[in-house]
């Protein structure tokens, strides 16, 4: 077999053969990558004519003037076929000497094993234990912290209709969106010279969480490398539509009253929803309303392969209320349906099986949804042979 560089445009084509396919490794992400002032070089194992893997390697930093890459999301290829993986990592690091590197670092797009919406092990589901344990036998060292996302929540779409869908959701999660439509909270689509919108509620919520946040340049990258396989939504408030609701609403309440004589419960418990409204006409003003219309949420999805993912959000803290982050879930979820996707990946979820963890909330919200969680097989280094190598391992382990 024979490693050899290849275009874009053949990469791209023999990416869809394999089932760990992912928007990772695509010349799309080479490019948004390159735009960003990073190396990419696309590598194709070939037996005869058929490729049989493929692996977008980048490089990732230097280490006593040697150089690190790493493969995002691992490599194309079929894991289970043992000597085809070791002899696609033994001529990578091959090239990666010839590159002046020392280190290959990879997440392959694998399970570790199935689990259910809980994050339990589902009883005599899948896993590849035997594939983590292979790699091990040929070198590769499981990295102690993953700098990648390890656990996902999914929810499959395939062969489903948007009732089905939507009737599995939990209770709270259907009236958020349900109430989110009736108000006039409205999904829009960010064009390129927009996205600065975008990174203001990203910007927001990651300063109010104490995440760090991704520039506007890397946005923008992703935006010009993805082209149509990424979007950008944005959930928005149409003042007028909210106005309109709240004084139909405040008219429908009137009307009962009038109709009750005396006074009762039920009769007071309108009055009080009459108020309520009224301090929302009230409050409308304070809104930061532009060109008619409040900026609620914003959402960062890829279109790739066989799913939809979730990748990058915001909302503003002070307008959730509204729904606007659940009503873009929604927007997308019913395209995966519509489209013939498999499934909906809502992506990263951390620190899942604690209540009391700062990032639970997140879970929460995505299990709203339905679905399962999914465990990778988490991150992994090899390095080549020399003296650099076991000084870099010496002081990881001294670290």
């Amino acid at each position: 077999m024979e490693l050899r560089e290849v275009d874009k445009e053949e990469f791209n084509h023999n990416a869809q053969k394999f089932t760990c396919k992912n928007f990772f490794q695509t010349s799309n992400m080479g490019n948004s990558l390159e735009l960003r002032g990073r190396k990419v070089y696309y590598l194709g194992l070939f037996d005869n004519t058929e490729c049989v893997a493929l692996a977008m390697l980048v490089e990732s930093g230097t280490f006593l003037l040697k150089k690190t890459f790493e493969a995002l999301k691992g490599f194309l290829i079929d894991y289970s076929d043992t000597e085809k993986v070791k002899m696609f990592t033994e001529k990578l690091l091959e090239f990666v000497r010839d590159k002046n590197g020392f280190k290959i670092n990879i997440d392959p797009y694998i399970i570790e094993v199935e689990r259910d919406i809980d994050g339990n092990i589902v009883l005599d589901g899948k896993n590849n234990y035997s594939v983590i344990e292979a790699l091990k036998n040929m070198g590769y060292q499981k990295c102690k912290y993953d700098t990648q996302v390890r656990f996902n929540f999914c929810l499959d779409v395939l062969g489903k209709s948007e009732q089905e869908i939507f009737g599995d959701f939990k209770a709270t999660t259907r009236n958020l969106i349900n109430k989110a439509e009736r108000i006039g909270v409205e999904v829009i689509d960010l064009r390129y010279d927009e996205l600065d919108r975008f990174k203001a509620i990203t910007e927001d919520t990651c300063k109010r969480r104490g995440f760090p946040d991704k520039t506007l340049e890397y946005y923008q990258s992703m935006y010009k490398a993805f082209e149509n396989q990424v979007v950008f939504k944005l959930a928005r408030l149409n003042v007028t539509k909210y106005q309109e609701y709240l004084n139909k609403t405040k008219d429908e309440y009137l009307e009962k009253i009038d109709k009750i004589k005396g006074s009762n419960k039920k009769k007071d418990n309108y009055l009080f929803e009459v108020s309520n409204i009224d301090k929302k006409l009230a409050n409308i003003e304070k809104l930061p309303i532009k060109d008619g219309y409040v900026d609620l949420a914003a959402a960062m999805f890829m279109l790739y392969g066989d799913e939809t993912i979730y990748l990058f959000s915001g909302s503003y803290d002070e307008l959730n209320e509204f729904g606007g982050q659940y009503l873009i879930q929604w927007d997308v979820i019913k395209y995966a349906i519509n489209k013939g996707y498999r499934r909906h990946n809502f992506f990263g979820i951390m620190n899942f099986q604690n209540k009391n963890d700062k990032d639970y909330g997140i879970y929460l919200f995505k299990r709203g949804f339905n679905g399962y969680v999914e465990e990778l097989i988490g991150e992994y280094t090899i390095y080549t042979k020399g003296l650099v190598s076991s000084i870099y391992k010496l002081k990881s382990k001294v670290r």
